[in-house]
């Protein structure tokens, strides 16, 4: 059964029409997904009970079920576990950021996993171990975010997608998902406040930001500066190789004048030398880029190893000294269960 949560306000009205309702009731209902973030038909109070019968009898309220509370990985993160109504499970992460004075919130940001599992199956991730099984629907990603402001008792302000799954390889429930997140009539997100991030699906970047008017902001995997290191690490290179997607990249820096974000996966030994760095500001500085540094995160039965503090702090000092903008950005968690796709991945195996 459907879903109501991914519906957008020209489905509301059709919808509310179809069953002999006028069009304003559309907005009721909106309001009660998007602004109330309701997981029960209970909560509804302003809909004629006719009305709700209806809806409760063509459509679930929620395609998705929290299978496990919470996990913390750390003071400043947490997991969450849902199952699909076809018996699937994704995972969301929620990260907390502070200023001072201590204890004051600035930002709540949702982690969304855009699809079950990944195509892509970056050799440092665990969220295409489990294999590839299907594209989340709009109302599938809208509601991580839903369920997560429910149970936390926060109010999210930014939303990432950076979870599960390749987001552009999803693409026109992704800019679903996005319509919803911004529209006045849904969460009304500003497009700032949220990052799409992708491994180089070159054929759909471009018609990503003219899609989304250049609104949400772009973060693109690079991990490595040459094709023979980077598809060791990402296999999606082999289909769009480093040089195809840096021309992309080009011409929505040139053409959209869109700011650029690069991901960068630190791993000892593999792409962490100072000749990384300097190959690595030879890209990003053309385009004005700027470099989002990430120590790697360890996974179980994967050999590789977090670069040491020094070896890291030389990498940003090269790509400081060539004019490229870099951050380093904080692990949600330093053990195994804080990899990407790993809580997904070891509940799978233990119901196996």
């Amino acid at each position: 059964m459907k879903s109501l949560y991914g519906l957008t306000q020209t489905e509301a009205e059709a919808l509310v029409i179809s069953l002999g309702f006028p069009k304003f009731r559309a907005a009721q209902i909106l309001d009660w997904l998007y602004k109330k973030h309701i997981l029960d038909w209970d909560e509804i109070k302003n809909l004629p009970k006719d009305l709700l019968g209806e809806l409760e009898k063509k459509y679930a309220l929620t395609a998705l079920q929290m299978e496990e509370d919470a996990t913390c990985l750390g003071e400043t993160s947490s997991k969450y576990l849902f199952r699909t109504s076809d018996g699937h499970l994704l995972e969301s992460v929620l990260i907390s950021s502070q200023r001072e004075p201590v204890g004051q919130r600035e930002r709540e940001t949702v982690c969304v996993s855009s699809q079950l599992g990944c195509p892509v199956r970056c050799t440092f991730c665990a969220s295409g171990k489990g294999g590839f099984l299907r594209n989340l629907t709009a109302g599938e990603i809208i509601e991580q975010i839903v369920w997560i402001a429910k149970k936390s008792g926060r109010k999210i302000t930014n939303v990432v997608f950076m979870g599960m799954g390749e987001p552009l390889e999803n693409f026109e429930e992704v800019i679903k998902a996005l319509d919803i997140l911004t529209a006045q009539w849904g969460f009304e997100m500003g497009g700032r406040k949220i990052t799409l991030s992708t491994c180089g699906v070159t054929d759909k970047i471009y018609e990503f930001v003219k899609r989304t008017d250049g609104k949400i902001r772009l973060s693109v995997s690079l991990h490595a500066p040459a094709d023979e290191t980077r598809s060791k690490l990402i296999p999606y290179n082999r289909k769009y190789p480093l040089p195809g997607l840096l021309a992309e990249l080009k011409k929505v820096h040139q053409v959209l004048k869109r700011d650029i974000t690069f991901e960068y996966t630190l791993i000892a030994g593999v792409n962490d030398s100072r000749e990384d760095a300097k190959a690595v500001a030879g890209i990003a500085k053309p385009l004005r880029a700027k470099l989002n540094l990430i120590p790697y995160n360890p996974i179980r039965e994967i050999a590789w190893e977090t670069p040491s503090r020094e070896r890291m702090m030389l990498f940003r000092e090269t790509l400081e000294k060539s004019g490229v903008r870099s951050t380093f950005r904080k692990s949600a968690g330093l053990d195994a269960e804080a990899a990407c796709g790993q809580l997904r991945l070891d509940r799978s195996m233990r119901q196996v």
